[in-house]
């Protein structure tokens, strides 16, 4: 068992009886303005919440934010272990006795015992199972793909031992700005488990341009074509993982690629999305209180947004899960949590040393 669902127990039980991480190579050219940040993180037993005000400057360039009131909520444990699919294509099957997290294939609170079901799927293999690569494996390989009448380059990382009759799960990369390899560094988790996807930004400084009808979310939708035409994708399981400005993007796909996204994570960014978004998207953020450059309250706004898109109990409180200091919600749509991270202390930092692992472990209990 692990720590993970270990804590996640712990804190269904508590429920039951009585009922964001360290800085790294940080980026430049994400706007926003200081926010005020109030909250409270008890132990296991407790609940978490906190509430952040202030205001935000106009976003450009994909920066920017505004304010949101952050809101917390109470979760517990999910159906049963035996229920979830793990990362890289294969399908776990059966009923547990216990329960495991909550995008494991069940609902968060569901009781103990119950089957799995709900937000596992089986894996999708992609066209491009079975075909030959010449890739060098476990190494960044530029290609070029075609996107709004251009051509744009993008690079793609295959595991060690990388089996083109295997549908790996796919994790495109989304960085800060400043460089087109300012992105979280993924392959320090992942290993042999999943394909690695990176590109760069095409607004100034080297950003992302996060409109719905621009550039980038055309080039995103370019890089997730070939990649299934040519690698083999487990097409249920696409992920986004942003770093600041690549945070600002990650926010707008879950809205307008919900269909597409099975998951995205975030370091710092803020809210792009607007008008009417997808289904669910099971989603961890990590934000620091003390971030001035992305201040704290975007990222509650587009939490907020989230909670609602994956029809879950704003009302309620979170509880503690592993690691700390995250917090899980309640009640969310089966297989589709959310998951909020609020550190202090490490500022705009990409959070090189918490965030990969965290990130990962998120995504593999999907």
């Amino acid at each position: 068992m692990s720590p993970r669902t270990t804590v996640l127990r712990t804190a269904t039980a508590l429920a039951l009886l009585g009922a964001l991480a360290c800085s790294s190579d940080p980026a430049s050219g994400d706007n926003g303005g200081q926010a005020g940040m109030t909250g409270a993180m008890a132990g296991a037993a407790a609940v978490a919440g906190s509430s952040v005000g202030g205001s935000v400057a106009q976003p450009t360039a994909g920066s920017g934010g505004a304010p949101g009131a952050g809101t917390a909520g109470q979760a517990s444990g999910g159906n049963s272990a035996g229920g979830s699919n793990s990362a890289g294509g294969s399908n776990s099957a059966g009923n547990g006795s216990g329960g495991s997290h909550a995008g494991a294939g069940g609902n968060a609170g569901n009781s103990s015992g119950g089957g799995s079901g709900g937000g596992s799927t089986d894996a999708k293999p992609s066209m491009g199972c079975k075909q030959p690569t010449t890739n060098t494996l476990n190494q960044w390989v530029e290609s070029m793909v075609m996107t709004s009448g251009a051509n744009r380059p993008y690079s793609v990382r295959l595991p060690t031992g990388y089996d083109s009759s295997r549908a790996y799960p796919v994790i495109v990369l989304l960085h800060g700005c400043g460089s087109g390899t300012n992105n979280v560094p993924m392959e320090k988790a992942t290993g042999t488990d999943a394909i690695l996807v990176r590109g760069t930004g095409s607004a100034a400084d080297t950003c992302w341009d996060t409109s719905a009808n621009g550039p980038d979310v055309a080039f995103f939708d370019a890089m997730v074509t070939d990649v299934k035409a040519r690698f083999c994708a487990d097409e249920h399981r696409f992920f986004a993982v942003g770093y600041s400005s690549g945070s600002w993007l990650v926010n707008q796909l879950t809205c307008l690629r919900a269909d597409v996204l099975r998951g995205a994570a975030s370091v710092t960014g803020g809210e792009s999305a607007s008008g009417k978004c997808g289904g669910p998207v099971a989603r961890i953020f990590i934000h620091d209180t003390t971030d001035t450059t992305n201040q704290i309250s975007g990222s509650i706004k587009a939490r907020d947004r989230q909670l609602t898109q994956n029809s879950c109990d704003k009302a309620a409180m979170a509880m503690p899960v592993d690691p700390s200091p995250c917090t899980l919600y309640q009640g969310c749509a089966a297989g589709y949590p959310v998951e909020w991270c609020q550190t202090s202390g490490n500022a705009h930092g990409r959070q090189d040393s918490f965030a990969p692992t965290t990130f990962w472990n998120f995504f593999k209990s999907l």
